[in-house]
């Protein structure tokens, strides 16, 4: 390049004219690359953004307004909230006040009253003589109660009369002199047939096979028999045998067993076992003992219904709920029960067996 001639008239600016048009040449490169730097990572941004559709703004509008309601709900909410700690707080203060003027109106009652301290210990002293006098005689009655209680303990309960006759309430009347009873039970609101012979023969067989009798001149204690009957189930699969000396007479105690017998409903079907039984009685040679319980009257009314209905005669007991039912052991067993008074042989009597149908003679007019 030529180099200019310098003028004689100043100072040349040539220099600073070739500077700043390199200046200017250098920024315009720069933001021509920072241009296209920018346009590409525009791009790049765009394409690692997800698309954002109409849809997508119309659910942020959602979810902007969805705030902006709870938010407006929250602040109505802390208003009542605040509101409702005002009224507390006025109506604390007023129960408060109402209090303070309720004690002050009983203060003024108490400084009225005058209490005699002498005459209120006196009266205590009185008071605790007559409680102790009270408590003394209920110590008396229950020790006198007590021995009562033992000496019924010992008395053995008689229990109904096996040769009783009675049929039929209110118009009692003997039953005829060759009829032979066929015991029923009923009780625990069930009605169940009873075979006391055969239960009297299980109990006996249950004494031989355990052995506590090796030769027939022994003597059994009383005691062992009671554990034996607790120990092993004894009976049948209606009722369950247990054995408890009475005044020196042991007894057998039959408990009848859960779900064993009719109830006032199964009776009401023509399926019943006890309706079946009583088809079976002929009236003129068998008539129905039954032994009530106090908890068992309508179960007996509802059997009984049915017996009149058949023709057969009935008699019946009635007991209390807390008595049990007790039979003798039977047999000739030689026992050592403290009072024991060995029965006189007798023979036994003959189990009260069902005639078979054929047998059967119908009374009157009496439906079968």
């Amino acid at each position: 390049m030529k180099r200019r001639k310098r003028s004689s008239g100043g100072a040349s600016l040539d220099s600073l004219l070739d500077t700043m048009t390199n200046v200017v040449g250098i920024l315009v490169i720069m933001l021509t690359v920072t241009q296209l730097g920018v346009g590409e990572a525009v791009e790049r941004i765009k394409e690692a953004l997800p698309e954002i559709t109409d849809e997508d703004m119309d659910r942020s509008r959602k979810q902007v307004e969805d705030l902006e309601s709870l938010l407006k709900l929250e602040k109505e909410q802390l208003q009542t909230v605040k509101d409702l700690t005002q009224q507390k707080k006025n109506a604390n203060l007023n129960e408060q006040k109402a209090l303070i003027d309720k004690l002050k109106k009983e203060l003024e009652k108490l400084k009225e009253i005058q209490i005699n301290i002498v005459a209120l210990k006196k009266q205590i002293s009185e008071r605790d003589q007559q409680v102790k006098s009270i408590e003394k005689t209920i110590v008396e009655k229950e020790t006198e109660l007590a021995e009562i209680k033992a000496k019924l303990a010992k008395t053995p309960d008689p229990g109904p009369t096996p040769d009783a006759k009675i049929v039929n309430l209110p118009n009692p009347r003997d039953a005829p002199k060759e009829a032979k009873p066929i015991e029923y039970v009923c009780r625990g609101g069930r009605v169940i047939h009873v075979d006391i012979p055969l239960l009297q023969n299980i109990a006996l067989k249950a004494i031989a096979q355990s052995r506590l009798v090796t030769a027939q001149s022994q003597a059994v204690d009383c005691d062992k028999l009671v554990k034996l009957f607790q120990n092993r189930n004894v009976g049948n699969r209606d009722w369950r045998i247990r054995l408890k000396p009475a005044g020196g007479v042991p007894y057998l105690v039959l408990e009848l067993r859960k779900g064993r017998g009719e109830t006032s409903e199964r009776l009401r079907k023509s399926s019943a076992l006890f309706r079946n039984q009583i088809q079976k009685v002929n009236p003129q040679l068998f008539y129905l003992n039954f032994r009530v319980w106090s908890d068992s009257y309508d179960t007996y009314l509802v059997a009984r219904e049915y017996t009149t209905q058949r023709g057969v005669l009935a008699g019946w007991v009635a007991l209390d709920s807390n008595s049990e039912f007790r039979v003798p052991l039977g047999g000739n067993l030689k026992l050592t029960c403290q009072g024991y008074v060995a029965p006189p042989a007798t023979p036994k009597a003959a189990a009260p067996d069902l005639p078979p149908p054929t047998q059967r003679k119908l009374p009157g007019n009496k439906i079968d």
